[in-house]
């Protein structure tokens, strides 16, 4: 996968006519590429940076050899060169597009991920059934951990339970009161309620090797409160576990002392590279008791909350916990399992704002010790820092994804002044972690004079390896006056992805999560959109007739090239994320969230699952068009949604059934490798009512001709005449548009690029969309070397 991917390698020279064009404009940051993308060029020394606009030195900069300095290709400066090599034309940044920089760490402290502190909270007011698998899961995750990991454990219901793991052999716990709260401080101070323990906090964190006999004691030991109460009306003090948990790692990480160690001339506190942390908070469903809760009938209402007072309050106490959680070092992973809505609006931004993720799966089978593994140890930096330089005429309109903005009274540290004068654009990563992406919204500000424009992305962070590293990465469009050309020239994968971003930050902005009449003016705005490209890209009719213009003009006929973006435009404003597919607000703001900070492929995957059949004629699993046709009785299918896999078996037939399910994992293996995290999987079997979540994931047919069925998904055309009636007989009646009908209400003509899905399909698969970083690969450039 790229480091930096842009939709075009073309703008539009004047702002207007940019400004009119539909096409998306933007670029696609991914801070940690997988392990397919080709490894950059390490330098052991700073960036060349240009004493004007302090953009850096890079293949694009013409160099003046006699003079021995460099012109800038974003302001066109003189500079002198002073990167200590001896013909300036072997420079490894002025051959390649993108080049890493390593160096000594200022503050002299050593970085070590094997060191993390992880307290895992755990809800017991979940039934026995599903702690018992809960508890299993753990142990899991426990054996899959870094031995020198040190571990805190917690469990919460009307009250908050901390455990202490010097025991192997006694199960002991300190109580603190499900009210308990923080003492509210200045927002730059921190926060010192004393917690309520008889023991000293030492004993409530341990290295696994020396706790992990005592830690599954305590895991064994949880029991289920066995009422009757509905899940989400239990007694669950979510928050004050929350803060329990946040006030002990402060302490830990700061040798219980309450003074922090001080490192460099400024003699600030030891940030979190030094001792990261984590917690990983499992519960069954919101906060209904202690502070942050809110009433149960804020979360059942569709056009916002009941009580806004009550949703205030909750409001600003997770706040502050995310303020808590940043000045400690703190990332919180949030994995909600069952039915009960944990009111993700709320638990969202405290994931978001600290570099943890958020999660909701149905049960706790979907989970495996392994991926959750995988998931916690996704960090490779702290103390992440984002810039984006652009050419005369280009701006910035918005930066999107794991991100908070710079603080920009604090650029005198040690930290910042790594940062050579950073632009208005610069933002702070809160993380930087595998599986993590950056959209970025450009515009023409002022119409480009020359033949080129240039975008360059500056990452910079403290390794967990040891040594601060800074990626550059420059690139150059060529600018053009033709639209035609720009919409030719098009990568429609990632055009889909920057436009998806773009649609989910609209329904962040207008409260689409919760508010049903906002996401369906979205969802309108989108074919809008979808129906202004097509008639840009020359979609238009291909006659007109005398008189026509008394008439509505005929729909547009899309082009071939642009079906695969807009049907990845009508899964997403069906899907859940806009749609009402998903069961409440809470699973849209948790795929909001999950989508905003998702790499190209993820995101993808989310708008517009790929769907594989297992073909007993080769025995091997194959794509095929993800629409409800494909799902026939009997057959083998995995979906593969992005932050989820479905597979769905037929009857269970001696032997079949044996013999398919090795194939399956071995499948599943392939499609999760190298994905962090990894998504769950929810297996179901063809008489489970859970195939319903599947079935509304795959587009419908329902309301298409037979002729236009067997153009979607060709497999038709290889039945025999007896067979056809029986492959209708499976399509659930629905009111919902399929494809083409959403199409010609458009007013599109979509027929004209049906005979092209499966090419279109594949071009968007994950497997292509790895495949295609070659071109976008560091290239060998020749030095501009200029002999004055």
């Amino acid at each position: 996968m790229p480091r930096l991917r842009l939709p075009v390698f073309q703008v539009l020279r004047t702002r207007r006519a940019l400004s009119k064009a539909a096409v998306p404009f933007g670029a696609l940051i991914t801070p940690l590429p997988d392990l397919t993308a080709q490894s950059l060029p390490l330098l052991q020394r700073s960036p060349a940076a240009c004493s004007a606009c302090g953009a850096y030195m890079n293949a694009h900069c013409k160099v003046l050899m006699k003079e021995d300095k460099w012109l800038c290709s974003f302001c066109h400066q003189q500079n002198a060169v002073d990167i200590g090599v001896q013909d300036l034309r072997s420079a490894a940044e002025l051959r390649v597009e993108a080049v890493d920089y390593i160096q000594q760490d200022m503050t002299g402290q050593p970085v070590n991920q094997t060191a993390e502190t992880l307290a895992i909270l755990v809800d017991t007011t979940a039934a026995a059934s599903e702690l018992q698998a809960a508890k299993t899961l753990l142990k899991q995750l426990l054996q899959q951990l870094p031995r020198a990991w040190r571990l805190m454990l917690l469990t919460f219901s009307s009250a908050v339970s901390v455990y202490q793991l010097g025991h192997n052999d006694l199960v002991t716990a300190d109580v603190v009161s499900g009210e308990w709260q923080p003492a509210v401080t200045s927002s730059k101070q921190q926060q010192h309620a004393a917690l309520p323990f008889h023991h000293p906090e030492a004993l409530h964190v341990a290295s696994l090797h020396s706790c992990q006999g005592a830690a599954e004691n305590i895991i064994d030991s949880w029991r289920s409160l066995g009422t009757t109460r509905a899940s989400r009306e239990q007694p669950r003090c979510l928050g004050s576990a929350l803060a329990v948990a946040l006030q002990l790692l402060a302490a830990s990480t700061q040798g219980g002392a309450g003074k922090a160690d001080s490192y460099g001339s400024d003699s600030l506190p030891v940030p979190q590279a030094c001792r990261p942390s984590r917690v990983l908070l499992v519960t069954t469903g919101p906060a209904t008791k202690g502070p942050g809760r809110v009433p149960l009938s804020n979360l059942d209402r569709g056009q916002g909350p009941d009580d806004p007072q009550a949703a205030k309050q909750a409001e600003q106490f997770f706040v502050r916990l995310a303020e808590q959680a940043g000045r400690a070092g703190v990332a919180v992973d949030i994995v909600a399992v069952g039915q009960a809505a944990v009111n993700a609006p709320l638990l969202g931004p405290l994931a978001q704002k600290t570099g943890g993720l958020i999660s909701t799966h149905q049960r706790f089978d979907e989970l495996s010790g392994a991926g959750l593994a995988s998931a916690l140890m996704r960090r490779q930096g702290i103390e992440g820092f984002l810039d984006i330089h652009t050419s005369t005429g280009l701006g910035v309109t918005h930066v999107t994804g794991p991100i908070t903005p710079l603080d920009r009274t604090n650029l005198s540290s040690n930290s910042m002044q790594r940062h050579n004068k950073p632009t208005m654009n610069a933002c702070e990563m809160v993380s930087v972690e595998t599986g993590q992406a950056v959209a970025v919204g450009l515009e023409v500000s002022r119409d480009l004079q020359g033949d080129y424009a240039f975008l360059q992305v500056v990452l910079s962070w403290r390794s967990l390896q040891g040594g601060w590293l800074q990626r550059v990465v420059s690139r150059r469009m060529s600018t053009t006056g033709s639209l035609q050309s720009l919409t030719t020239g098009t990568n429609w994968s990632t055009a889909a992805v920057l436009a998806g971003k773009h649609w989910l930050r609209q329904a962040q902005a207008c409260g689409a999560v919760q508010n049903r009449r906002a996401a369906q003016h979205l969802r309108k705005q989108i074919g809008q959109h979808v129906s202004q490209l097509v008639s840009q890209a020359g979609g238009g009719p291909s006659t007109w007739g005398p008189l026509t213009w008394l008439a509505p003009p005929p729909p547009a006929v899309l082009p071939p090239y642009l079906h695969s973006f807009v049907q990845v435009m009508y899964q997403l404003q069906r899907g859940p994320m806009l749609g009402d597919v998903a069961g409440h607000a809470d699973e849209r703001a948790l795929l909001h969230a999950r989508f905003l900070a998702a790499s190209s492929p993820a995101a993808l995957l989310m708008m517009a699952p790929a769907l594989y059949f297992f073909s007993p004629a080769t025995a091997a699993f194959q794509q095929v068009p993800a629409l409800d046709l494909a799902l026939r009785p009997g057959d083998t299918v995995v979906l593969d949604c992005g932050n989820q896999i479905f597979t769905r078996t037929g009857p269970a037939i001696e032997p079949e059934a044996t013999s398919i399910h090795p194939k399956i994992e071995a499948f599943l293996g392939q499609l999760m490798h190298n994905r962090v995290p990894a998504p769950g999987v929810l297996r179901l079997h063809q008489d489970s009512p859970d195939v319903r979540y599947l079935a509304t994931r795959l587009m419908p047919t329902y309301g298409d001709s037979p002729e236009e069925q067997q153009q979607q998904y060709p497999a038709l055309l290889n039945l025999r005449p007896e067979q056809a009636p029986a492959s209708q007989q499976h399509l659930l009646p629905t009111d919902e548009p399929s494809f083409n009908q959403w199409a010609r209400s458009l007013r599109i003509n979509p027929t004209g690029a049906v005979d092209n899905i499966m090419e279109a399909m594949q071009s968007m698969s994950v497997t292509n969309e790895l495949n295609r970083s070659s071109e976008d690969k560091p290239k060998d450039l020749q030095c501009n070397a200029v002999e004055v």
